[in-house]
């Protein structure tokens, strides 16, 4: 029988630390306001001084709308490239989760908690909105550029008659689409965790195609 592997203690503390971060971060500035808290009302509710605070997050913007998207890493580029893949809709959404969804590890309603918050400021504080939205353009084209790279490195791994960036470009859209849908149903219950974010995604791709019929050609 398979055993779990259990995160470190450093690893552990810093889950939690990061947590803490977020959490009273997030309440702060729905208690008061994004300019109504400052990063040492912070660290004072977490309990944490302010070189840990930059240890662990850029800044009071950031904290307050979270790291939403991210470009791949290299070892994800290198994994991602290494080999064909048999069904790339699956590796891809993967990838989507892990570069657009929620990053954080623990299965506690703190996490869920998070990152209702987060859309409650985004929709308070629009200003804020810009480089949630910067941020997810950028890491989006990042995605399209690394699945031409595939087509490219793995000839005939194409699914549709169109160049290679139209087909990533539908990937990615596709798949960005159901994550969207998918966060919108976790959004609406009560104690959502990770698991559950990942499982109304695969949901909204299930959905999807089965959709797919009442499309005409």
């Amino acid at each position: 029988m398979d055993i779990e592997e259990q995160p470190s203690l450093r690893e552990t503390k810093r889950q939690k630390t990061l947590e803490a971060i977020e959490d009273n971060a997030t309440r702060l500035i729905l208690e008061r306001g994004f300019d109504n808290v400052t990063i040492e009302d912070i660290c004072a509710e977490a309990g944490i001084s302010k070189r840990t605070f930059f240890n662990y997050v850029e800044s009071k913007e950031s904290v307050a709308i979270g790291h939403t998207a991210k470009l791949p890493t290299d070892e994800e580029r290198e994994a991602f490239l290494a080999k064909r893949h048999e069904n790339i809709i699956d590796t891809v959404f993967d990838l989507v989760i892990n570069l657009f969804g929620n990053h954080d590890n623990s299965k506690s309603g703190v996490a869920g908690d998070i990152m209702r918050r987060r859309k409650e400021i985004r929709v308070k504080h629009p200003e804020l909105a810009v480089q949630h939205f910067a941020r997810f353009h950028q890491a989006r084209e990042g995605l399209e550029h690394l699945i031409v790279e595939y087509f490219e490195k793995w000839p005939g791994s194409q699914h549709l008659d169109e160049p290679a960036d139209r087909e990533a470009i539908a990937i990615v859209g596709l798949l960005i689409s159901v994550m969207l849908q998918g966060s919108r149903e976790w959004h609406d219950m009560p104690q959502g965790t990770q698991a559950d974010f990942q499982a109304c995604c695969r949901k909204a791709i299930k959905n999807t195609f089965l959709l797919r019929g009442g499309f005409s050609e």
